[in-house]
């Protein structure tokens, strides 16, 4: 089966273009002689173009690390170009021409435009982008080196950075004797985790903004005017703001300070969303929803992170944390939330070290064969305590409450008590925390007063969540607890309020960061989606048009 799956996305990656097809082509690029040897873009080019080859050979070569390594050769009607044509991140491969013959290079903005304007070349262009992302996750992942313990908490916020990113990396435990002999002859000591980025640039303990930057990730870009709308938190409902508000002509910019797909990226397995009868990981839909906001036109910054909104004549100005601004005529808050912590004393200690509060490919990789704790029980609790189940030895689920199913899917609930590798304990509240240096053990109190202590290794946190306004306080009307309160009424006699609409008119909020919000994906899917209409009455109110 996993064959069959390889073969079927190398198919989808790399298809051979028709006549009618090229011939659709061939108005948006430039058509170029060529000899063996040209290079036709070069690995880290900040901007280059898809290459269509007419005729003559080329091939894709992967130059990590001084090497170079062939990915694929191409002939006529075959292409060259990935997602980072649509995203402006650098190319992590090289183009060179291996028989002389032409090619029609187009460059990016013509490529979008190509996207945006010929539906029949849409779907087959971004898909295959697409899929070769998910080639080069495998096939590229030399061009990025992360050295470091597996166990330490910094490694891990960016391995699961580049994991959520799906930018193409290799991972290398700083235990494994080949690479402590290459940290002793390089010297590399004094830190924790070591990022060699193309066999060259060496970064120590470096941040997730440190390897968006080595690596070319739009970090931010130069605005000549303000945008339609910006959208702060790509989550769900961030993400279906994007899509919609690109697809019906909004000038969109989408920024997230961690990875596209919000708390709903990191859920192993989503199987109550609409269209997937067997379940969709968060990151397989955060990522499906990517490529449609980018197919539309929208642009997605990560990791960018916002600090202050601020009224500025008819638009806003969002500052970011490297003080950088956008600017746009219109806001929509799609921050989310983030699970609660369990506020014992030495928690701080065992973050990243054994207490988790995602539970990815990643995570599961870092406990297999062991005991772990899920702490919860929420819908993302029962959740990750399946999918733990698959590698763990045995997953106690522990849950504060009497029973589960007042918070939890009925459906789940009855896998969860059929599954024999779990054990659930109500009633249960974790009290310490014990470990030298990494989590080894818990001990949990029940109901009834009596302690027990825990082996493992791992803990789960997913309590319920706060939510991420802190950068908002004194900018809109936030409830006892923190959420964007909406749905005003108008005080200025211009606009019927909408459901979404914040204290600031032209400002929004939707999703989980919405006070009394349905906190589920598909709601948070409608409210993005919903919310485009709103944005549109206000621009064209404002800028006295008719409401379309």
């Amino acid at each position: 089966m996993e064959t069959q799956q390889a073969d079927q996305l190398w198919q989808q990656a790399f298809p051979v273009l028709t006549d009618a097809q090229l011939a659709l082509i061939r108005p948006f690029g430039e058509e170029r002689q060529t000899s063996a040897g040209d290079i036709l873009f070069e690995v880290g080019d900040l901007t280059y173009p898809m290459v269509v080859v007419l005729s003559g050979r080329t091939r894709i070569v992967d130059r990590s690390f001084g090497l170079e390594r062939s990915i694929k050769e191409s002939g006529p009607g075959e292409f060259h170009g990935e997602l980072g044509i649509l995203t402006g991140q650098t190319v992590f491969v090289a183009c060179e021409v291996v028989e002389a013959g032409a090619v029609l290079c187009v460059p990016p903005q013509k490529v979008r435009k190509l996207i945006r304007t010929v539906p029949a070349m849409a779907d087959l262009l971004v898909t295959a982008f697409a899929s070769r992302r998910e080639v080069l996750m495998e096939t590229a992942a030399s061009t990025l080196k992360l050295v470091g313990p597996a166990d330490s908490g910094p490694a891990l916020v960016l391995r699961e950075f580049l994991d959520r990113n799906r930018i193409p990396h290799r991972w290398l435990d700083r235990n494994d004797p080949a690479v402590a002999a290459w940290l002793s002859e390089h010297k590399r000591t004094g830190a924790t985790v070591w990022a060699i980025v193309r066999g060259s640039e060496v970064l120590r303990d470096p941040t997730s903004q440190d390897l968006a930057r080595a690596m070319g990730i739009e970090l931010a870009f130069q605005q000549d005017h303000p945008a339609d709308l910006i959208v702060v938190g790509t989550g769900p409902a961030g993400m279906a703001a994007a899509v919609y508000g690109a697809s019906e002509g909004l000038e969109t910019i989408a920024i997230d300070d961690v990875a596209i797909g919000g708390q709903a990226g990191t859920s192993s397995r989503i199987e109550n969303y609409l269209g997937f009868p067997n379940g969709i990981s968060g990151g397989a839909l955060a990522f499906k929803a990517q490529v449609q906001a980018i197919k539309f036109g929208a642009r997605i910054t990560v990791p960018r992170c916002a600090e202050r909104l601020e009224r500025d004549g008819d638009g806003f100005v969002l500052s970011l944390d490297d003080g950088k601004i956008l600017r746009g005529r219109s806001v929509v808050i799609a921050t989310g939330a983030r699970y609660r912590r369990l506020d014992l004393p030495n928690q701080e200690d065992f973050e990243g070290s054994g207490i988790y509060y995602a539970a990815t490919d990643l995570e599961a990789r870092l406990c297999e064969g062991q005991s772990v704790v899920v702490v919860g029980g929420g819908n993302s609790a029962g959740q990750a305590a399946m999918f733990l189940a698959n590698t763990a030895n045995c997953v106690y689920l522990l849950y504060r409450g009497a029973e589960l199913g007042g918070s939890m899917s009925s459906y789940l609930t009855n896998r969860l008590e059929a599954t024999p590798a779990i054990q659930i304990r109500t009633g249960t509240e974790v009290r310490e925390l014990r470990g030298n240096g990494h989590l080894e053990s818990i001990v949990v109190e029940s109901r009834s007063g009596g302690r027990e202590e825990i082996p493992t290794g791992a803990m789960f946190v997913m309590i319920g969540a706060d939510p991420c306004t802190a950068w908002l306080r004194g900018t809109v009307d936030l409830d006892a607890r923190g959420f964007v309160m909406t749905g005003h009424p108008a005080s200025d006699g211009l606009l019927a309020r909408s459901p979404f609409e914040t204290s600031v008119p032209g400002v929004f909020a939707v999703g989980d960061v919405r006070s009394q919000s349905v906190k589920r994906v598909a709601s948070a899917v409608g409210e993005g989606s919903v919310v485009v209409q709103a944005v549109h009455t206000y621009l064209s109110a404002t800028a006295g048009q008719p409401v379309r």
